[in-house]
């Protein structure tokens, strides 16, 4: 173990210490991480279908898709920032398991991607808001919302690999 991770374990040793002998704290924070995916990736991937059905059905409504996706971009921000709290929590509570995890550097890098795709697909929402009709925005919206579908199924898969191969 390198001096850095024996020195963040025992910086975060008390929370270790409290979660790891409080099943309604670990109970809590599990469901903080959980229900923020659910909750975030859940309207992330109701808004993506509603794009990819907008490209099926044409230009009618995409003025409305553009300001649903605006005013939902807040709720989705919120959910992950539940998600990178109680992840933070998460990995207090055992930071050697995970930090020396290759899973939990890629479930890491896929959230970052994830986080990056998310300002791309806000700026096409604007960028779609302003003027409806425009067809890149609108491409540059649907290839958007395909990397959210996929970097949203990819985190979950990573949080899943976590607890069964950390």
């Amino acid at each position: 173990m390198s001096a850095f991770l024996e020195w963040l374990t025992a910086l975060v040793a008390p929370w270790s210490d409290l979660y790891s002998s409080s099943s309604p704290l670990e109970t809590t924070v599990v469901f903080l991480h959980i229900g923020g995916m659910v909750a975030a990736g859940g309207l992330a991937f109701t808004l993506d279908r509603a794009v990819f059905r907008s490209a099926r059905h044409g230009w009618p409504g995409r003025g409305d898709l553009a300001r649903d996706l605006h005013e939902s971009h807040r709720a989705v921000l919120v959910g992950l920032a539940v998600v990178m709290l109680s992840g933070v929590a998460l990995t207090a509570a055992d930071p050697t398991v995970f930090l020396e995890s290759w899973i939990y550097w890629a479930k890491m890098g896929t959230v970052a991607v994830l986080l990056a795709n998310g300002w791309l697909l806000k700026r096409a929402g604007e960028e779609l808001l302003a003027a409806p009709e425009d067809q890149r925005a609108f491409d540059r919206l649907r290839a958007s919302a395909l990397r959210s579908a996929g970097l949203w199924a990819l985190a979950v898969l990573g949080g899943v690999a976590l607890t069964i191969y950390a």
